[in-house]
């Protein structure tokens, strides 16, 4: 598309071009002239919707980071301590009919998830002291550790993807999704700050024509007393003169107020607040209501494509469509049967001292050991040395920690698992479900798409038509203000000879103000016809070269 060029015509607006005028409320002596650019600068820097999205954009990339942390490492450690005291009948257990456990453990669990493939290992260092009363215990106390490396790996259900997964995926999907609202707010925002401006600017300019035509009132009053009283004009004529003044000044009022209710409308996109110091200053806009050149028609159908690709609205529709495809996704992956594939390898080792109490056997065996060994020596046999205890545990068991780490790492005590498990939901009714529903979401948002299309089509349709219309009407305007001015001069002129009427030169000066105010009203619709064609082209970011921070 050509570039498109304000060719700017000044206009001198007096609001109160009588020492009188009306008052403004809310409005002080001090005047701030502003040009439109400077008005989008301060829409962008202080405009409270803009703000509120922004804060959305920062929550959405905060929620996308936050879902990364579904892939965190986890750590824990477990210490603890148990003492366990329970009653027994039988001597074999515990002592006086009790037996008495206490354990000591220091546990270390290390956890990993896998952004591929759904897979997931673990690390486990368990260690626990055990102490007891129980005789038969070769080793009191003793202290055992287990190192143990599992994996898992999904082969149906949670491969390709799985809920945390798809939710990091939706996240970061509508984190885009909120880049593309926040540019489609400030897009909004600077076109209703120039459409505000330009308002703005029309209504100075139609309440200055309304001011100019007040004064011409006055003066025909002013003529018309003369007359009466020279005697060439019937005395009559001074009410005509007095009832079109007044007619005047009250459109004159009504434009005056019109003017400080679209400020207002400006200063709402432009102040940070309700003290902003804007609200007490008058708005004078430097730049003024121009005409300029249609592009071409022949573009049309380049600009509906160049609309279509650079349109935040489609972009925004197309993020949503990520997200239900992501949403389908998982849908469709939780329709599968769960089947994991689990492997798990370990090592064990064990450490303790011998257990000095002697166990019920050895007690209750001990006058006939002495007995035979007394017999033996006297047939000069080897006496019998039985052994309940110490004795038959093998040497590499016996000691602390460190015995238990060597036997740990020694690798002699290994563990090696390996397996599936399998799950299967029948019927599966919520998932089928929420399948069924992102299918339908996909169509609906295609078909939403397809209709955003078509609007944004009509949208660059409408704006060419009203571009060609303004053009057309400022060209119509401008020939009849010029035969408007030059049949009001020509009427006061024979007026002032005597040759025509009060009422002519008042009905010439009301034409002549007619035109000058649809010549106000055509130019006004240009500027705003232009403001339209960048918004629907997707352009009125790239015109007044903002980017989205």
């Amino acid at each position: 598309m050509p570039a498109i060029v304000l060719v700017l015509l000044s206009i001198a607006l007096p609001l109160a071009a009588q020492p009188n005028g009306p008052q403004r409320v809310g409005v002080g002596p001090v005047e701030r002239s502003l040009s439109l650019e400077q008005a989008i600068e301060m829409a962008l820097a202080n405009n409270l919707e803009i703000e509120v999205e922004r804060l959305s954009r920062n929550l959405s990339q905060e929620s996308a980071a936050g879902a990364r942390g579904f892939f965190d490492p986890t750590f824990r450690w477990a210490p603890g301590i148990e003492s366990a005291n329970v009653p027994t009948g039988s001597l074999l257990l515990g002592q006086n009919g009790k037996l008495v456990d206490r354990y000591f453990r220091q546990n270390f669990y290390f956890q990993q998830r896998l952004p591929e493939r759904g897979s997931s290992f673990g690390i486990s260092f368990e260690n626990s002291r055990d102490s007891t009363n129980n005789p038969f215990a070769g080793l009191n106390p003793f202290v055992t550790s287990r190192l143990f490396f599992n994996f898992t790996q999904p082969l149906l259900r949670n491969r390709e993807t799985d809920a945390q997964r798809s939710e990091l995926e939706i996240r970061r999907k509508r984190a885009d999704l909120s880049e593309v609202e926040l540019e489609l707010s400030v897009t909004e925002v600077v076109f209703r700050t120039e459409q505000a401006y330009w308002n703005l600017v029309a209504a100075r300019s139609d309440a200055a024509v309304r001011a100019e035509f007040v004064d011409l009132a006055r003066e025909q009053l002013a003529r018309n007393q003369r007359f009466i009283d020279a005697g060439t004009l019937a005395p009559v004529e001074l009410s005509a003169s007095e009832a079109e003044l007044e007619r005047r000044l009250d459109s004159w009022y009504a434009a005056v107020g019109l003017v400080t209710e679209v400020e207002n409308s400006l200063k709402m996109l432009l102040a940070g607040g309700a003290a902003s110091d804007l609200w007490n200053d008058e708005i004078v806009p430097s730049d003024s209501i121009g005409k300029t050149q249609p592009p071409a028609i022949y573009e049309l159908q380049e600009s509906i494509r160049q609309a279509i690709a650079s349109r935040p609205e489609l972009r925004a529709l197309d993020a949503q469509l990520t997200v239900n495809d992501v949403q389908k996704k998982q849908n469709q992956n939780a329709l599968k049967p769960e089947m994991n594939l689990v492997a798990a390898w370990g090592l064990t080792g064990l450490g303790g001292s011998v257990n000095q109490v002697d166990n019920p056997f050895s007690q209750s065996q001990e006058v006939l050991v002495q007995r035979l060994n007394e017999l033996s020596l006297r047939a000069g046999l080897t006496p019998v040395r039985p052994d309940f205890g110490g004795d038959a545990l093998p040497d590499r068991v016996i000691g602390g920690y460190g015995t238990t780490l060597s036997n740990l790492f020694g690798g002699s005590f290994q563990t090696f698992q390996v397996g599936l498990s399998f799950d299967f939901t029948m019927r599966n009714q919520t998932a089928r479900s929420n399948l069924a529903q992102s299918v339908i979401s996909e169509r609906q948002i295609r078909t939403r798409r397809t209709q955003a299309e078509q609007l944004v089509a009509a949208d660059v349709r409408n704006a060419y038509q009203a571009i060609q219309t303004a053009r057309q009407r400022i060209q119509a305007a401008s020939a009849s203000v010029r035969a408007a001015k030059e049949k009001l001069d020509s009427e006061t002129r024979l007026f002032q000879n005597g040759e025509s009427t009060n009422f002519l030169v008042l009905t010439r000066q009301n034409e002549y103000a007619d035109s000058r105010l649809r010549e106000v009203v055509a130019k006004l619709e240009l500027n705003k016809a232009l403001a339209s064609l960048q918004r629907a082209l997707g352009a009125t970011l790239e015109t007044y070269r903002v980017a989205i921070r």
